[in-house]
């Protein structure tokens, strides 16, 4: 499973983007900057500072990303219990 959650700031509370990661591992998360985000994104082991102020962030609305399940089609999916090609 993997979460979303906003990327605000403690000083000025402005929201620079959203962090998608697995819970157990929210280090190894993406960052995914706001549109007309103007600042540089951060570097694999950088810290997130905000954009506007440059003061330090937290996490915030964190929330379930539901992923879609693919199935195939019954039709195909009978053929190839069935054995027929």
């Amino acid at each position: 499973m993997q979460v979303t959650a906003d990327i605000k700031c403690y000083y000025c509370g402005h929201i620079s983007g959203q962090l998608i990661a697995d819970p157990a591992r929210p280090h190894a998360g993406t960052f995914r900057p706001r549109p007309g985000f103007a600042g540089n994104p951060p570097k694999a082991g950088e810290r997130i500072r905000c954009e506007r102020c440059k003061g330090p962030v937290f996490l915030e609305d964190v929330s379930p990303i539901e992923i879609p399940v693919l199935r195939r089609p019954r039709a195909v999916a009978q053929r190839k219990l069935s054995g027929a090609a």
